[in-house]
């Protein structure tokens, strides 16, 4: 009997071993398309904001509706975007810092963001109160409007989420983070919704051509889509916690 167990150990231990080479394999293939997709994902972030950037430009910047669109789009598009994907665990620049460490950066480029998205959207609110235009009378205005709504939401439970233990007592922590992920995950999807509305307007269409409009609604859209993957996973992950 011995000998039978001792000369089936060496198959079983092989057969480990073969397992754990191809677990190994899979999460190293795994773990380089999650940074392929990520540097795809910067990229785009980067080449939507310089574009437009270069197109208020031309608009000129001493125009209030030119700093909204500049502003809006720097807050939604870059900082909100940076801010929700850092702490994915296939975000290259944030990798090697602690989790402490990510949510201050984390906050830190939240606040900016925000606080680009309310100066950028009442500024545009002050300009069409003083030319005497109407008000959230597109559908962009109103899905900016709702994004915004949700903003001060976020901002709200993001207070919950950050000073959780202290709120123990009160609130179990696990919900005050949930409702942050899910205010601000419709915040920013918002957001670049009304961006992507946006796109119709006079300051795109009369300075750049119908390709470089094409160009920015799919960077945009696929913009999203990537920075949301660890939230989606996140969320998941907490409410399969709370079914339990």
């Amino acid at each position: 009997m011995e000998n039978e167990k001792s000369a089936k150990l060496p198959g079983t231990s092989e057969q480990e071993l073969i397992w754990e080479r191809k677990k190994a394999t899979e999460n190293e293939w795994f773990a380089m398309t999650e940074g392929i997709f990520n540097t795809l994902n910067h990229t785009m972030i980067g080449v939507v904001c310089i574009y437009t950037s270069w197109l208020c430009w031309k608009n000129g910047f001493d125009k209030l509706y030119t700093w909204h669109v500049f502003l809006t789009l720097i807050g939604y598009h870059l900082l909100m975007a940076e801010g929700i994907v850092l702490f994915y665990s296939g975000n290259g620049w944030t990798q090697k810092l602690s989790h402490s460490h990510k949510r201050t950066v984390h906050w830190l480029i939240e606040v900016v963001g925000c606080g680009c998205c309310v100066v950028g959207i009442a500024l545009e609110i002050y300009f069409r109160g003083s030319t005497n235009r109407r008000h959230f009378s597109s559908t962009h205005s109103i899905v900016g409007l709702v994004s915004l709504v949700f903003l001060v939401l976020t901002f709200a439970n993001g207070l919950m989420a950050l000073f959780a233990p202290e709120l123990r007592k009160r609130i179990r922590p696990i919900y005050s983070k949930l409702s942050h992920y899910l205010t601000g995950t419709v915040c920013y999807v918002l957001g670049m919704v009304a961006i992507v509305l946006a796109y119709e307007k006079k300051i795109y269409r009369q300075n750049t051509i119908a390709e470089g409009i094409t160009m920015m609604n799919v960077f945009t859209i696929a913009v999203t889509v990537l920075s949301l993957v660890g939230v989606v996973k996140t969320v998941y992950n907490q409410f399969k916690t709370l079914a339990k």
